[in-house]
């Protein structure tokens, strides 16, 4: 037989239940609102449904105190919140009692945290939507709930990001040749997650930028007397090597052709 002896509430607003199992006693914090749901509202035996429901109830609580602890200082996703509770409980029943809870007293909401998470990337981060979208799925948060958000980050706004991007690469010289560097520069801002359609319209925009951070001929030059260490220049096929070496470091053919003349 399982009866409860004695209910009484403690300081910190949650109930201290006392319960007889066969000869041992028990005891059980639970909050108000499972006194209230199974009228444990004074001593009363107990059904074996109403007891295996009490425990439950015990570790959804403790559960439920561990998850506001986790988000006390940091804004967490569903999906995080989820894991953190995995470790301790395997009962999704449990876990999703817990979520639940969370979101009706507005301690977890996805878009919410989508939209923070995005408007601090992009006042604070040169990244694109593609770069947000991925960390935000990382984070558990659903496509919808991602796409829904970032239709605001503008195009224009996009734009700016590039181009100060472009600003901070070009603030000195660039000690590769301008095919090399484009690519390079374009790669970078892919990494970004900036779509093709803004990156490109956006180095034709800077050719002049970049180009201007450029000395091509000096930078041939350099590469030739490093290459006249190693090849025999007035050999013809070892001057097709080194030829080869420089169209592979993203020199044009006639820029390579008028520096090794002679």
């Amino acid at each position: 037989m399982v009866f409860l002896e004695e209910i009484s509430k403690t300081k910190s607003n949650r109930y201290l239940l006392k319960i007889r199992n066969k000869e041992e006693i028990e005891t059980y914090l639970v909050f108000e609102n499972t006194i209230i749901t199974y009228s444990l509202l004074s001593p009363r035996e107990l059904s074996q449904i109403e007891y295996n429901v009490i425990k439950k109830d015990k570790t959804t609580d403790m559960l439920y105190e561990k998850a506001l602890k986790y988000i006390e200082y940091k804004m967490r996703t569903i999906s995080e919140v989820k894991k953190h509770l995995s470790k301790d409980v395997k009962d999704t029943e449990v876990i999703n009692k817990i979520i639940t809870k969370l979101k009706t007293n507005g301690y977890l909401n996805d878009d919410f945290y989508t939209k923070t998470y995005m408007n601090e990337k992009i006042d604070y981060d040169l990244v694109g939507p593609r770069y947000i979208k991925e960390k935000l799925i990382l984070k558990g948060i659903h496509y919808d709930i991602i796409d829904s958000n970032l239709i605001h980050y503008s195009e224009e706004n996009q734009f700016d990001k590039v181009f100060e991007l472009i600003q901070k690469e070009t603030k000195y010289k660039i000690k590769k040749p301008y095919k090399k560097a484009y690519m390079s520069l374009k790669q970078k801002l892919v990494n970004k997650g900036f779509s093709l359609g803004v990156i490109e319209s956006s180095l034709l925009s800077n050719i002049d930028l970049i180009k201007e951070c450029i000395d091509e001929d000096l930078l041939i030059l350099r590469e030739i007397e490093i290459l006249k260490k190693k090849y025999d220049f007035t050999n013809y096929l070892e001057k097709s090597k080194a030829t080869k070496s420089l169209l592979s470091k993203g020199y044009k053919y006639e820029t390579i052709k008028q520096h090794l003349k002679g």
